[in-house]
């Protein structure tokens, strides 16, 4: 109980600063704030914030690389598709493969965001934004667990080697690459936390566990917005009450993690991933002023990841339907 509150302290102490800063990409501060309350367990700001520098880098190389050839979206995405090949090549174990998911998703928001009309000038402020998040994440992991000093450490997980086909690279390419080009070309900017889904499951070491990811993905991310839309009612559309917000939030991430920490092994990874699935549409969409309760968002989001996470869970269908045809016929023909 203990670390589960410590950790529900982090993610929403960065949950109100988020809603409280009015930055313009404040969710990064709830993002980040998941990952070190999650990921790593120390009191040193420095080790902290070592944890989110793979992101942020990702971040500002994409905008050089942006600016640079503006001009050009075309060069943009070969650019993002040839380095996505790089870490798909040397992500050949569990650990990495994890490690590499939120940086790959810094460089897609930026160049979904910059490819934009809408959005294209609000790029520096944007980088200001992810770097600024990256520091108030680390500090109030740091000042937290400081204050609550870490008493049982997780055991170190077991490195799983995955060796990389080229299947795998080709893989990576056609779902990342493939969505990246589509949001870019009709700038779909709502769509892009769609492309998580994407990275992750491109990552599954068979075509099995894609199907098996898809299915967690719908059930953990669509929960999650079952549950940002519960709370919109709670606050009627409002956070008059800064109080209420805060009670409200840190019961409603103890009781994800909650589910989380004693769920049997097999349903871990999808409490887990509700966590995210509910922190991010809560944090975009609830409790701002407005007549809709911020539904409509909610909803479109939804509508989006279904959509994304069918299309991944019918081509890992049928790619491992294709792969297994061979042993099929060589079975048919031995009976024969």
């Amino acid at each position: 109980m203990y670390e589960l509150i410590r950790k529900s302290l982090i993610i929403v102490m960065c949950l109100m600063l988020s809603k409280m800063l009015h930055l313009d990409v404040s969710v990064y501060v709830v993002l980040f704030a998941i990952v070190v309350a999650t990921t790593s367990f120390s009191k040193h700001f420095h080790h902290l914030l070592q944890r989110l520098t793979p992101s942020v880098c990702a971040a500002i190389g994409a905008v050089f690389v942006n600016q640079l050839f503006a001009s050009h979206p075309f060069i943009i995405w070969t650019c993002s598709i040839l380095y996505f090949d790089h870490v798909r090549r040397h992500a050949d174990n569990n650990l990495r493969i994890r490690m590499a998911t939120l940086p790959l998703f810094m460089i897609i928001f930026i160049t979904t965001y910059h490819s934009s009309s809408d959005y294209t000038l609000a790029i520096p402020n944007i980088i200001r934004d992810v770097i600024l998040s990256a520091l108030l994440a680390a500090l109030v992991a740091s000042l937290i667990n400081h204050l609550m000093p870490i008493r049982t450490h997780p055991p170190k997980p077991t490195v799983v080697s995955q060796p990389v086909t080229g299947t795998d690279r080709l893989k990576m390419l056609i779902l990342v690459g493939g969505g990246l080009a589509f949001i870019m070309i009709n700038e779909v900017t709502s769509a892009v936390f769609c492309l998580v889904p994407l990275i992750t499951s491109a990552m599954q070491p068979t075509h099995k566990h894609m199907k098996q990811h898809a299915t967690e993905k719908i059930l953990s991310q669509v929960g999650g917005c079952s549950l940002a839309v519960i709370a919109s009612f709670m606050y009627s559309g409002t956070e008059v009450n800064v109080f209420t917000y805060f009670v409200v939030s840190f019961l409603m991430v103890y009781l994800i993690l909650k589910w989380s920490h004693y769920s049997k092994p097999r349903d871990r990874a999808i409490h887990a991933d509700a966590l995210m699935g509910f922190l991010i549409p809560y944090q975009l969409y609830v409790a701002h002023y407005g007549n809709d309760f911020g539904l409509s968002s909610i909803a479109l989001r939804a509508i989006e990841l279904v959509i994304a996470l069918l299309i991944i869970y019918t081509l890992a269908h049928w790619l491992n339907h294709l792969s297994n045809y061979p042993n099929d016929d060589k079975a048919r023909h031995g009976r024969t």
